[in-house]
């Protein structure tokens, strides 16, 4: 079962302002592709994921969010 401080990270995670890499447009959870550009979000996507991992095994809590 999760830790309520893993819960919150995240929550934290999900909270996060992700941007397409094209053109700045923000992108909505769940979008697999931008709705101005149509540019592929999968990249990105997979940085934020590896990020929550990391937050998660304790790699870089206290860091601040990239991107």
């Amino acid at each position: 079962m999760a830790s309520d401080e893993e819960v919150l990270i995240a929550l934290n995670s999900l909270a996060e302002v992700q941007a397409c890499e094209r053109c700045g447009t923000r992108v909505r959870f769940g979008d697999f592709d931008c709705s101005h550009c149509g540019a592929d979000l999968e990249e990105a996507q997979r940085a934020w994921a590896e990020r929550l991992v990391d937050r998660l095994k304790g790699d870089g809590r206290c860091q601040p969010a990239k991107g």
